[in-house]
């Protein structure tokens, strides 16, 4: 079974999680996953720093009961204090040893992003890879031992979380896929496909059989011209504007 982002929200609350720290919890793994996806991950990094704070806040909360000032988190302070509480179980031993070292990991790339990489490779990709592992770790361990949940309902739930507010897109077995929401142009229909599957590039004749058009090349030039996609020959992919175009234009319109 799958939750819902509301449900997992709900589901911290009623397992005696405060409920500000359950909604800035969800929020911030929500918006790490959002960033990542876009290829933000600097923006991906910090938050992951700031998610680190807030599963701290959340074990204390859990095993004090005390709610702390969110904003105004002492990370090595509520790290150490967590670390100190008596692990008399596997499940303990997890959330307050397992888990704060972890959170400390992520914490220390958001504070270091000043240290010196080798630049053959793009040193924030590397990080944020980190970080998203991390933080998907963190959370399917809170809600395992906090939630009770099923190893398949964590995996499926968590799946779920990044999944694009955008007309559905299914799938068929013949190698094509339908956006099942009326009103898309086909230019529409295009950056949709594109932006459901990116980072990937999509070939040219899967985007003409999917939308059904036999002017793809006329659409794709348009695009182009309008800097929503680059093409090249390993296929078609939505640019950072045309990421934005479909955000900010066709959600909206859609949603």
């Amino acid at each position: 079974m799958k939750l819902t982002i509301n449900e997992l929200i709900e589901k911290l609350i009623e397992s005696g999680i405060n409920k500000e720290i359950s909604e800035r919890l969800i929020k911030e793994y929500t918006e790490i996953k959002r960033l990542y996806f876009l290829g933000k991950y600097e923006e991906a990094i910090k938050h992951g720093g700031r998610f680190s704070e807030l599963i701290l806040a959340l074990i204390e909360n859990k095993f004090s009961g005390e709610a702390i000032n969110l904003d105004k988190i002492k990370f090595d302070e509520l790290c150490k204090r967590i670390e100190s509480y008596p692990k008399q179980s596997a499940k303990e031993e997890i959330l307050t040893l397992a888990i704060p070292r972890v959170a400390r990991s992520v914490y220390t790339l958001r504070s270091k992003k000043d240290i010196v990489h080798v630049k053959t490779v793009d040193p924030n990709s590397i990080d944020a890879y980190y970080c998203v592992a991390a933080c998907d770790w963190m959370i399917s361990e809170i809600a395992l031992l906090l939630l009770e949940l099923s190893e398949e309902e964590v995996h499926d739930t968590l799946k779920s979380v990044l999944e694009k507010k955008i007309p559905l897109v299914e799938k068929f077995e013949n190698g094509t896929a339908m956006i099942l929401r009326k009103g898309l142009s086909k230019k529409g229909e295009i950056l949709v496909l594109l932006y459901n599957e990116y980072p990937e590039r999509l070939p040219t004749e899967y985007l003409a059989n999917s939308v059904k058009t036999s002017n793809i090349h006329v659409y794709l030039r348009l695009l182009e011209k309008e800097k929503l996609i680059h093409r090249s020959k390993y296929g078609v992919k939505l640019t950072q504007l045309g990421i934005k175009y479909v955000e900010e234009k066709l959600l909206k319109e859609t949603g």
